[in-house]
């Protein structure tokens, strides 16, 4: 891990224009290659995600950014889900990414290890998140993470 990135708290006026391009990346990204989107509605999706769960908002939310050789190298975007079933509320990444030019160097460990610090320092003792099935290479940094299967969602074609 290089000694040249640093994290630190996202800062909207700063932040939010290099948060949302790499948020759009990662969102649509996500999306399975078979699975045909309209650009046009996607964006307007992304545009309402980012407004409905209010990324600077820190009443909802924290946002930790990783910064390396001076640039914005990615962010892990905290925010909290209910259980669908139990409806306990659990801290929730909603997004870990880090852009591609700065991949390789455990920026995204650095950001998780941060916000595992951050949680346990008010007193939470659980973490969850989503991958996508075919996103195999986060899927295998989250099991590196510790994270296991909790619950796994089937889709059929008909």
């Amino acid at each position: 891990m290089g000694d040249d990135v640093r994290i630190r708290l996202y800062d909207h006026l700063r932040d939010a224009r290099l948060f949302a391009a790499l948020n759009y990346r990662t969102f649509r990204d996500s999306i399975p290659k078979d699975e045909s989107v309209d650009e046009n509605e996607f964006r307007r999706h992304h545009t309402w995600l980012l407004q409905h769960f209010a990324p600077h908002d820190p009443r909802k939310n924290t946002v930790f950014v990783a910064e390396c050789e001076g640039k914005y190298a990615g962010h892990c975007w905290l925010g909290q889900q209910t259980d669908f079933f139990t409806r306990r509320v659990d801290p929730w990444i909603f997004d870990l990414s880090v852009a591609k030019e700065f991949r390789g160097r455990g920026i995204a460990k650095r950001l998780h290890r941060t916000v595992e610090l951050h949680l346990r320092e008010r007193g939470h003792d659980v973490i969850g998140l989503q991958v996508m099935a075919h996103n195999e290479g986060a899927a295998q940094l989250y099991e590196k993470l510790g994270y296991r299967p909790r619950a796994i969602s089937l889709k059929k074609r008909l």
